[in-house]
């Protein structure tokens, strides 16, 4: 019995999710501590009675809260549960209760005071009819907030008041000033919780239908964001700020907020600019010397005909549910990376990609986005330093690699139009003498061209129709991407199309295509890792539907046909488009 008690006293609880409010507080592998569902039949019975028989508030509630939350039938349970919550509620404010952290930090029971309330109120909602629970909470949360006013607390204050707006409790108009008045009191809770009760008190005058309160209190907060970006002596920091001052003016349509907003842009790309003398760079070393041994290797003594397409079958492009599963693992290993936001500036400090932080349970696609795209990075730079560099520079110690001899390659790959055979072979033949700047400069745009004459190729309409204008062309490699992803899924692959994306398009990534079309890249930006993985991926492309001739012309050879990674041969690798 005993055992049983301390069980469900000592499970989680997770108020935001009040249609499943309690977890386990520790898990370890495939061992746990307690959750509701163990309690099945005559346990919740036991749970029930139990919670009737106590006499201390705070066991009561939660005893009959998990019996109710079990079993929805013992709605007189329910109620004992929302009566005992608010009996716990007084018992804090009338010091008959303690909290036994308070004394570490002080003030905490007023979050113990809010949570007990909130569960009450979650209950009542959920209870038909509600009453006559529902009604004494609500009297107590504002006769508190009035005690709470009159001696000057305003952390108290403002934690009745949200739970009035959370709950819509009272008349929104009637409150929606006193968390106005209590956030601007708020100083010494850091500039954060003003901002929070300020937007709180801007929420509440908005459902008050007070449009010049709800804007008031917006730019009150934003001002606040302000002072704290100002604070901050890093720029790199303080942009970070400033970009969420400016995010809380969006949606005002008044003058002045339109022109301060206009202000605080000016003064982020100021600030973003210093942020770049303050930017460093973080190295982790790996020794690759095992995989260069084995490359090496396996390059020695081939063909340049060989050497081409086992550079091209060296590496291959994982599938998107592989990745997932690989991030989704890293996730569960590392729970601390994905719980902290992410932003990713360029080389100006300005938010390129931004990926919220998520808790343990959880997942947002940002998040797992980057993850992705952070594997993938390193996986990159191995794939580069240890296999492409070292098959390149193998090749060209041994054959002068010229236009004519990537020339026949290009003409008989499909994946290359018929008119761009010279241009593909000439990137390429920059590509493999080293010529970065460009190859990055030639192939980058030549991939859009390929994907649209593939398309094509296949019947799949990539025409976009300007109708204001009455003209006709086709789509850009975004459009291609944003409308036509099943079509391209299905030719290439999702692991193809999923790299290309990757490396040439997405905000998480290098987002290649972008810097080339725009002029954004910086004289060392074609050397890097990513885009000599670009033009590699290319190379791929164009050779892959070659694979099965390849393969014909080497039977009956009696040469020893070279592997590529993990001892595939380049034969294997073969795949049509």
């Amino acid at each position: 019995m005993l055992a049983t008690l301390a069980a469900a006293l000592q499970m989680h609880d997770r108020l935001n999710l009040p249609k499943d409010p309690y977890g386990a507080m520790m898990q370890m592998g495939d061992r746990r501590t307690a959750i509701p569902s163990d309690w099945k039949g005559e346990s919740i019975s036991v749970l029930e009675r139990l919670g009737c028989r106590a006499t201390n508030p705070v066991i009561r509630a939660r005893l009959c809260d998990i019996a109710w939350f079990l079993q929805r039938n013992l709605v007189q349970t329910g109620h004992q549960a929302a009566a005992a919550y608010l009996a716990t509620a007084r018992g804090l404010c009338d010091g008959m209760i303690a909290d036994a952290t308070d004394g570490q930090v002080p003030g905490v029971w007023i979050l113990t005071l809010q949570k007990a309330l909130r569960r009450g109120l979650q209950i009542c909602m959920q209870l038909r009819p509600a009453d006559p629970e529902l009604g004494e909470l609500e009297a107590f949360i504002f006769d508190a907030a009035d005690q709470f006013e009159a001696k000057g607390n305003p952390r108290a204050l403002l934690a009745m008041l949200t739970l009035a707006y959370d709950f819509e409790l009272g008349d929104p108009a009637a409150y929606a000033g006193r968390i106005e008045q209590a956030a601007t009191q708020q100083g010494e809770g850091g500039p954060h919780i003003t901002t929070d009760a300020l937007v709180l008190a801007a929420k509440a005058w908005r459902r008050a239908k007070d449009t010049d309160g709800h804007d008031r209190c917006m730019m009150q907060a934003s001002e606040a964001m302000v002072a704290h970006a100002n604070s901050i002596n890093q720029a790199f920091s303080a942009s970070h700020f400033l970009q969420e001052a400016i995010n809380l003016l969006r949606g005002l349509r008044s003058p002045a907020a339109k022109d301060r907003k206009r202000d605080l842009r000016i003064d982020l790309i100021r600030m973003q600019a210093a942020a770049e003398d303050e930017m460093g760079v973080f190295e982790h070393p790996a020794d690759l010397t095992k995989l260069i041994e084995w490359t090496t290797e396996h390059t020695n003594g081939v063909t340049l005909l060989d050497g081409l397409f086992l550079l091209a079958a060296i590496n291959r492009p994982k599938s998107i549910s592989d990745l997932t599963t690989e991030a989704r693992r890293n996730i569960v290993d590392h729970p601390l990376t994905a719980m902290f936001g992410v932003q990713q500036h360029d080389a100006d400090g300005y938010v390129r990609f931004r990926a919220p932080g998520a808790s343990p349970g959880q997942e947002s696609p940002e998040a797992l986005e980057h993850q992705i795209a952070k594997q993938e990075e390193i996986h990159r730079q191995v794939v580069v330093e240890g296999q492409i560099k070292i098959v390149i520079r193998n090749l060209a110690s041994h054959f002068p690699i010229s236009e004519g001899d990537i020339l026949p390659l290009c003409r008989e790959s499909p994946f290359v139009p018929t008119d761009l055979s010279r241009t593909y072979a000439r990137g390429l033949t920059a590509f493999f003498h080293g010529d970065m700047t460009t190859a990055l400069s030639i192939l980058t745009p030549l991939l859009e061209a390929s994907l649209v004459y593939v398309l094509k190729g296949h019947d799949v309409d990539v025409v976009r129709h300007d109708e204001e204008a009455g003209t006709q062309e086709d789509m850009t490699i975004t459009q291609l991407f944003k409308n036509l992803r099943k079509e391209l899924d299905d030719i290439f692959g999702d692991a193809i199309t999923g790299d290309i994306d990757r490396v040439f398009l997405a905000r998480s990534g290098p987002c290649l295509r972008h810097a080339v079309a725009h002029g954004t890249m910086h004289d060392q930006t074609p050397y890097m890792p990513d885009a000599i993985y670009a033009c590699w991926l290319i190379l791929h492309l164009c050779l892959l539907p070659l694979f099965d001739r390849y393969k014909q012309l080497r039977v009956g050879t009696d040469s020893q046909e070279p592997a590529a990674e993990d001892g595939v041969s380049v034969s294997d690798a073969a795949g049509e488009i």
